[in-house]
């Protein structure tokens, strides 16, 4: 690049509030650009890839099959779709839920889609041929989260009768109930099975030990100032992620429960969390209709996602970590591709190399 251009640069950075920086080959055409302003980092913007359409409202939950081959969606419609990923083409509609379906869970042997919704069930699904296996009943109101434990045996649900239960998946019967838990929002299992994970209402989240029978509560976090809407444990099962309505991300280290990290960054509630196959990304959805990515562990923000035109409520990661898939109240489901390492620019680095 000519120092003229160069010096343009400078003296536009130095006039405006904002700017758009540009980068140039060597033969002076347009590379790429990014709006500026000087003094704080500007993220790059990730524009979604595809735009699924299907639903008639809000999508609330999303899955993706271990294999990364399936996607499925659940809406306030109180229908569930299921897609072909990569490619986006729409396989089957489920019907039988009387209410929204707002959870999701594919069981590991991808044999089995389980869904909860607001009409107080939850519904076992062949996900291959869309035939219903069984309807599991026993939550007195709407069912609020479920999860499918990662070695297939076992399924959590929560419901707003201040219940969580515990259900074999295989055979569709109740194990046992955790009485008095208050409006549990979220659940997660541990990467082993052993322990399950529960945000809700009271801002707080619980650790519970699973036991045969019975589950015994091992930790509680408090640090939340609103509704704990998400939960999430990492790969390893050492870390444990939870988004809340108080428009924060918090990282906790099990075991002795020390708070990591409070990732700020969202101008509304944090609706869904996820960790990266890898571990090393987490993403954020917002009600601020953008998805986040953050750096992990240092727990520094390096993308924004925007193209949904409502609030997102789910973000799942493909298998692989190269695809993000987000649900929201615009009806549509998007597909991204996740940054690599050498696309986590700042403004700075940007900068850096044009002068040089």
């Amino acid at each position: 690049m000519s120092n003229k251009i160069i010096n343009k640069i400078t003296v536009l950075l130095a006039i405006t509030s904002t700017a758009t920086l540009a980068g140039f080959s060597s033969h002076n055409l347009l590379l790429s650009s990014q709006m500026v302003t000087p003094g704080v980092i500007n993220l790059p913007i990730v524009q979604p890839n595809l735009t699924l359409k299907g639903h008639s409202a809000w999508i609330y939950a999303i899955a993706i099959s271990p294999d990364g081959n399936t996607l499925a969606s659940g809406s306030y419609d109180g229908t569930i779709k299921i897609w072909n990923l990569p490619t986006g083409k729409l396989l089957h509609t489920f019907k039988g839920h009387a209410d929204a379906v707002v959870s999701l869970a594919i069981s590991s042997d991808r044999r089995v889609l389980a869904s909860g919704s607001w009409d107080n069930r939850i519904k076992l699904w062949n996900l291959e041929t869309g035939t219903l296996i069984r309807t599991l009943d026993g939550h007195q109101d709407d069912v609020e989260a479920i999860a499918i434990s990662p070695n297939g045996k076992s399924l959590a649900s929560s419901s707003a009768d201040n219940t969580i239960k515990l259900w074999n998946l295989d055979t569709g019967k109740e194990l046992f109930t955790l009485q008095n838990v208050g409006w549990v929002k979220s659940l997660a299992f541990s990467p082993d099975s052993q322990k399950l994970a529960s945000g809700g209402r009271d801002n707080s989240i619980r650790i519970w030990q699973l036991n045969t029978g019975n589950a015994a509560l091992l930790q509680t976090f408090t640090g939340h100032s609103q509704e704990v809407s998400s939960v999430a444990f990492s790969p390893d099962g050492q870390t444990l992620a939870s988004g809340s309505m108080d428009k924060t991300i918090k990282l906790w280290r099990l075991g002795d429960g020390k708070l990591l990290h409070t990732l700020t960054g969202h101008s509304q509630a944090v609706w869904s969390v996820a960790f990266s196959p890898n571990g090393q990304t987490l993403a954020s959805g917002s009600y601020d209709r953008t998805i986040k990515l953050w750096d992990l562990p240092s727990g520094k923000l390096f993308a924004n996602f925007a193209g949904h035109s409502k609030s997102v409520w789910s973000v799942a990661f493909s298998p692989n970590g190269k695809t993000l898939v987000s649900g929201s109240s615009d009806e549509t489901i998007k597909l991204w591709s996740v940054p690599s390492d050498t696309t986590k620019v700042s403004r700075l680095d940007f900068r850096k190399n044009l002068s040089t």
